[in-house]
Protein backbone atom coordinates (compact mmCIF):
# COMPACT_ATOMS: atom_id res chain seq x y z
CA UNK A 1 0.00 0.00 0.00
CA UNK A 2 1.00 3.72 -0.77
CA UNK A 3 1.37 5.61 1.39
CA UNK A 4 2.06 2.92 4.62
CA UNK A 5 0.31 2.86 7.77
CA UNK A 6 2.43 5.86 8.45
CA UNK A 7 0.86 8.22 5.78
CA UNK A 8 2.99 10.35 3.51
CA UNK A 9 1.58 13.56 5.53
CA UNK A 10 1.52 11.81 9.55
CA UNK A 11 1.80 13.96 12.83
CA UNK A 12 4.08 16.74 11.53
CA UNK A 13 1.71 19.61 11.20
CA UNK A 14 1.43 21.83 7.96
CA UNK A 15 1.22 25.19 7.74
CA UNK A 16 -0.75 27.73 5.58
CA UNK A 17 0.01 31.35 4.18
CA UNK A 18 -2.93 33.66 3.60
CA UNK A 19 -0.21 35.63 1.42
CA UNK A 20 0.00 32.81 -1.12
CA UNK A 21 -2.93 30.96 -0.21
CA UNK A 22 -0.75 28.00 -0.13
CA UNK A 23 -0.03 24.61 2.27
CA UNK A 24 3.47 23.82 2.94
CA UNK A 25 3.62 19.99 4.15
CA UNK A 26 6.20 17.97 5.43
CA UNK A 27 5.73 14.50 4.40
CA UNK A 28 7.50 10.98 4.31
CA UNK A 29 7.72 8.77 1.03
CA UNK A 30 7.42 5.37 1.82
CA UNK A 31 5.06 2.25 1.48
CA UNK A 32 4.51 -0.89 2.66
CA UNK A 33 4.08 -4.72 2.07
CA UNK A 34 1.43 -5.83 5.28
CA UNK A 35 0.33 -9.22 5.96
CA UNK A 36 -2.29 -8.94 8.91
CA UNK A 37 -3.01 -11.86 10.93
CA UNK A 38 -6.39 -12.24 12.65
CA UNK A 39 -7.52 -10.12 15.65
CA UNK A 40 -8.62 -12.56 18.60
CA UNK A 41 -12.35 -11.80 18.59
CA UNK A 42 -12.75 -11.87 22.68
CA UNK A 43 -14.94 -9.33 24.77
CA UNK A 44 -11.90 -7.32 26.56
CA UNK A 45 -9.35 -8.36 23.94
CA UNK A 46 -9.13 -7.58 20.37
CA UNK A 47 -6.79 -4.23 18.78
CA UNK A 48 -4.95 -4.33 15.29
CA UNK A 49 -3.43 -8.13 15.19
CA UNK A 50 -0.19 -9.27 14.59
CA UNK A 51 1.31 -7.66 11.94
CA UNK A 52 3.98 -8.28 9.25
CA UNK A 53 5.29 -5.34 7.00
CA UNK A 54 8.13 -4.49 4.62
CA UNK A 55 8.98 -1.18 3.81
CA UNK A 56 9.88 0.26 0.73
CA UNK A 57 10.37 3.63 -0.90
CA UNK A 58 7.71 5.49 -2.77
CA UNK A 59 7.63 4.26 -6.15
CA UNK A 60 7.66 7.88 -7.97
CA UNK A 61 9.76 9.36 -5.20
CA UNK A 62 12.76 8.90 -7.72
CA UNK A 63 14.25 7.58 -4.50
CA UNK A 64 13.84 10.59 -1.88
CA UNK A 65 12.27 9.77 0.97
CA UNK A 66 11.03 13.08 1.96
CA UNK A 67 9.35 15.85 0.49
CA UNK A 68 8.47 19.50 1.32
CA UNK A 69 5.71 20.48 -0.76
CA UNK A 70 3.57 23.84 -1.73
CA UNK A 71 0.27 23.36 -2.72
CA UNK A 72 -2.37 26.12 -3.62
CA UNK A 73 -5.37 25.55 -0.86
CA UNK A 74 -7.90 26.39 -3.74
CA UNK A 75 -6.55 24.12 -6.80
CA UNK A 76 -4.89 21.54 -4.74
CA UNK A 77 -2.19 22.08 -7.62
CA UNK A 78 1.36 21.55 -6.67
CA UNK A 79 3.03 25.26 -6.23
CA UNK A 80 6.54 23.66 -5.66
CA UNK A 81 8.43 20.17 -4.05
CA UNK A 82 11.72 19.98 -2.26
CA UNK A 83 12.80 16.27 -2.09
CA UNK A 84 15.77 14.87 0.10
CA UNK A 85 17.03 11.53 1.15
CA UNK A 86 15.50 11.38 4.55
CA UNK A 87 12.28 12.09 5.45
CA UNK A 88 10.75 15.62 6.67
CA UNK A 89 10.58 15.47 10.44
CA UNK A 90 9.64 18.43 11.43
CA UNK A 91 6.09 20.92 10.99
CA UNK A 92 6.45 23.39 8.47
CA UNK A 93 5.90 26.70 10.04
CA UNK A 94 5.01 29.54 7.35
CA UNK A 95 6.25 33.61 8.38
CA UNK A 96 4.62 36.94 7.13
CA UNK A 97 7.92 37.70 5.70
CA UNK A 98 7.21 34.90 2.91
CA UNK A 99 9.60 32.50 4.85
CA UNK A 100 9.09 28.62 5.13
CA UNK A 101 10.99 26.58 7.39
CA UNK A 102 11.68 22.89 7.41
CA UNK A 103 13.97 19.95 8.96
CA UNK A 104 14.42 16.63 7.83
CA UNK A 105 15.82 13.36 9.63
CA UNK A 106 18.98 13.77 8.22
CA UNK A 107 19.77 16.76 10.35
CA UNK A 108 19.26 19.75 7.90
CA UNK A 109 17.11 22.94 8.37
CA UNK A 110 15.42 25.19 5.01
CA UNK A 111 13.91 27.87 4.82
CA UNK A 112 12.15 28.67 1.64
CA UNK A 113 10.89 31.19 -0.34
CA UNK A 114 7.04 30.28 0.26
CA UNK A 115 5.95 31.47 -3.06
CA UNK A 116 8.88 30.36 -5.08
CA UNK A 117 9.69 27.01 -2.98
CA UNK A 118 13.70 28.35 -3.50
CA UNK A 119 16.29 27.41 -0.72
CA UNK A 120 16.96 30.97 1.15
CA UNK A 121 19.18 29.27 3.54
CA UNK A 122 20.21 25.31 4.79
CA UNK A 123 22.33 24.15 7.96
CA UNK A 124 23.23 21.01 9.49
CA UNK A 125 21.78 20.57 12.74
CA UNK A 126 24.01 18.59 15.52
CA UNK A 127 21.36 16.19 15.65
CA UNK A 128 17.60 15.42 14.15
CA UNK A 129 15.31 18.62 13.39
CA UNK A 130 12.28 17.67 14.99
CA UNK A 131 8.71 18.98 16.24
CA UNK A 132 7.12 22.33 16.02
CA UNK A 133 9.72 25.57 14.72
CA UNK A 134 8.09 28.15 16.28
CA UNK A 135 9.23 32.34 15.47
CA UNK A 136 9.27 34.83 18.17
CA UNK A 137 10.18 38.74 18.11
CA UNK A 138 12.59 40.28 20.52
CA UNK A 139 13.84 43.81 20.88
CA UNK A 140 13.30 44.18 17.33
CA UNK A 141 14.09 41.09 15.79
CA UNK A 142 12.84 37.86 14.56
CA UNK A 143 14.19 34.93 16.03
CA UNK A 144 13.13 30.87 14.49
CA UNK A 145 13.95 28.66 17.12
CA UNK A 146 14.15 24.83 15.52
CA UNK A 147 14.23 21.94 18.25
CA UNK A 148 16.43 19.79 17.43
CA UNK A 149 16.95 15.90 19.25
CA UNK A 150 16.42 12.01 19.36
CA UNK A 151 13.27 9.86 20.12
CA UNK A 152 9.62 11.35 20.20
CA UNK A 153 7.30 10.94 16.79
CA UNK A 154 10.58 10.89 14.66
CA UNK A 155 11.04 9.00 11.39
CA UNK A 156 13.32 6.42 13.00
CA UNK A 157 10.83 5.16 15.72
CA UNK A 158 8.46 4.40 12.80
CA UNK A 159 10.45 2.96 9.99
CA UNK A 160 13.26 0.85 9.40
CA UNK A 161 16.91 1.53 8.60
CA UNK A 162 16.53 -0.52 5.92
CA UNK A 163 15.59 1.56 3.97
CA UNK A 164 18.16 4.41 4.44
CA UNK A 165 20.87 2.83 5.88
CA UNK A 166 23.59 4.99 4.46
CA UNK A 167 21.72 7.62 6.88
CA UNK A 168 22.89 7.54 10.49
CA UNK A 169 21.09 9.73 13.22
CA UNK A 170 23.42 10.61 16.33
CA UNK A 171 21.91 8.65 19.24
CA UNK A 172 21.77 11.29 21.91
CA UNK A 173 21.80 15.23 22.39
CA UNK A 174 18.95 17.75 22.72
CA UNK A 175 18.96 21.10 21.65
CA UNK A 176 17.04 23.96 20.84
CA UNK A 177 18.49 26.06 18.20
CA UNK A 178 17.70 29.74 17.51
CA UNK A 179 18.93 31.99 14.59
CA UNK A 180 17.97 35.87 13.76
CA UNK A 181 16.06 36.52 10.56
CA UNK A 182 17.92 39.93 9.40
CA UNK A 183 15.96 42.22 6.73
CA UNK A 184 18.14 43.02 3.80
CA UNK A 185 18.00 46.46 1.48
CA UNK A 186 15.70 44.71 -0.62
CA UNK A 187 13.01 44.15 1.75
CA UNK A 188 13.31 40.78 1.44
CA UNK A 189 13.78 38.35 5.10
CA UNK A 190 16.93 36.11 5.04
CA UNK A 191 18.33 33.66 7.95
CA UNK A 192 21.80 34.40 9.23
CA UNK A 193 23.48 32.35 12.30
CA UNK A 194 24.24 34.54 15.33
CA UNK A 195 27.66 35.18 16.12
CA UNK A 196 29.14 33.25 18.95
Amino acid sequence: MCPSTAGFKDWRAMAFSPQTNALYIPMALNCEKATFGEVEKVIGKGGVGPVRRRDYKYPQSGGNLGEFLAMDIRSGRVLWRHRTPSPSNTAALATAGGVVIGGDWDRHMYAYDAATGKILWQTRLPTSAQGFPITYLANGKQYIAMPAGTGGGSWSTLIPSELAPELHQPRSGNALLVFALQGSHSGESSLVVPPK
